[in-house]
């Protein structure tokens, strides 16, 4: 198997749950910064105890609207952005700091629908003070997540060059089916957006059922991949709960098909916990 494959890690709000963590406010783990970081630490660790050598951090829930409508302070906001990124420092990893879509703000789905009805500057504005700080906070990458809609990733992409980014990124989408992102528009065209930028390590696909996979890469020719989906367990919006199996639900098999369609970075997001990345890592190995 390809060696040159990077692990990363899986998803952070399993870990906290792994570790007695409640996470129902709508800042999920991102509240956690405030009120409890020595909990986001430990949940770290347990994945570079794993062998993750990519850990993205906290700070996929953390927007300024966000955390100012339950009553955060700006210099609190700020804080807690650049405390997520020192939180995931350990020898021999690298910090990936996480952007969340516009949707995450929302914290109703709509990271898994797009369509969200904002212009392209609507979206810069939104992202701007978030984006800012994260690179202020100077991680190895940017890890910007779950972005359902071309119109939001064209956004990013402005302002990472408004802002003068030299950080290493990836933009990772959430899909709905074998071609296209949540919001309906083609993956192909995602990945093509997106590998025509010096910095982008990658064209990810997070936050996504296990069995889509394949396909959406065999739309995508010629890119290079940063993968990590869900366990393969569904969510529901309304009770704000996985349903399904925990169990992870792909394979050796699937991984190797990953790695030669052009995957370089594989983890898993919901519902991965460390327990399944450590069952990874001598997979990515080998």
């Amino acid at each position: 198997m390809n060696t040159q494959v990077t692990l990363i890690d899986g998803g952070l709000s399993t870990a906290l749950e792994v570790l007695g963590n409640k996470l129902d406010t709508s800042l999920w783990s991102g509240e956690l910064l405030r009120s409890h970081s020595e909990q986001i630490r430990a949940a770290h660790k347990l994945f570079a105890d794993a062998g993750a050598k990519v850990l993205i951090t906290s700070s996929y829930q953390v927007s300024y609207p966000g955390c100012l409508a339950v009553g955060w302070s700006t210099d609190e906001v700020d804080a807690a952005l650049l405390l997520s990124t020192e939180l995931a420092r350990f020898d021999g990893v690298q910090v990936a700091a996480s952007i969340g879509p516009y949707g995450a703000y929302l914290a109703d789905g709509s990271e898994y629908r797009g369509n969200y009805g904002l212009s392209k500057e609507e979206l810069k504005e939104f992202h701007r003070d978030r984006l800012s700080k994260l690179i202020e906070s100077a991680p190895n990458l940017l890890a910007i997540e779950t972005i359902p809609e071309l119109t939001e990733a064209r956004a990013i992409l402005e302002l990472l060059h408004e802002l003068g980014n030299t950080i290493p990124f990836w933009i990772s989408f959430s899909c709905k089916s074998e071609t296209e992102l949540c919001s309906g528009e083609l993956f192909a065209d995602a990945a093509a957006l997106v590998m025509r930028e010096p910095l982008a390590v990658g064209v990810g696909i997070n936050c996504t059922a296990p069995e889509l996979v394949t396909p959406l890469l065999q739309s995508a020719p010629a890119a290079t991949f940063v993968l990590y989906p869900n366990s393969g367990r569904q969510w529901d919006a309304v009770t704000k709960q996985w349903i399904g199996d925990s169990e992870l639900s792909f394979s050796r098999e699937d991984i190797e098909k990953w790695i030669a369609l052009g995957a370089k970075y594989i983890g898993g997001c919901c519902g991965v916990a460390p327990s399944d990345i450590k069952l990874l890592a001598p997979i990515l190995q080998s």
